[in-house]
């Protein structure tokens, strides 16, 4: 008889046992199942005789699909002649850069008189964008690319950005 209590006891181990790591197995597979959300950030710079730029494009993925982005292009002057005309220089810059909130997308200009800068933020939600609104500012098929951040950033560095992922 306490053999038998023995091999029962030895198989409610193994029961509790097994059915304690199938609800930790389960537990994981439930955290791993939460959308891992990812941003990029790649940065490029140009200067030259009249101005230095600095571009920054951060992406935001979940699971590895790209959701939204944001652009900045902030242009510094640095040439005299274009400072001492700097209210012409805006009124060219402002002609192409109308601000504007959509759904989905947003364009913001943000001046700084004081050191002669002019910078553009874009903003989009891809999911809500609509395909016309995205194709008219320059990114069609934007809502069907399947680049992964993985992708995006080695384009990115292969065009001279800089990127680090956070």
């Amino acid at each position: 008889m306490k053999k038998f209590s023995k091999l029962i006891l030895f198989f409610l181990a193994i029961i509790l046992i097994t059915g304690c790591g199938n609800e930790e197995k389960e537990q994981n597979e439930d955290v791993q199942k939460e959308p891992v959300e990812q941003k990029l950030t790649c940065t490029t710079t140009e200067s030259d005789e009249d101005t230095d730029i600095e571009q920054v494009v951060s992406m935001t993925y979940k699971d590895d699909k790209l959701k939204g982005m944001r652009m900045e292009v902030n242009t510094k002057i640095t040439n005299s002649t274009i400072k001492e005309n700097w209210e012409a220089f805006k009124e060219s810059m402002d002609e192409n850069n109308d601000e504007y909130e959509k759904d989905g997308m947003s364009l913001k200009v943000v001046v700084d008189d004081k050191n002669y800068a002019y910078n553009t933020i874009l903003d989009i939600d891809i999911d809500k964008a609509s395909e016309e609104d995205l194709t008219a500012e320059g990114f069609e098929g934007l809502k069907d690319d399947d680049s992964t951040l993985e992708e995006s950033k080695e384009s990115a560095e292969k065009d001279g950005a800089t990127c680090v992922v956070e």
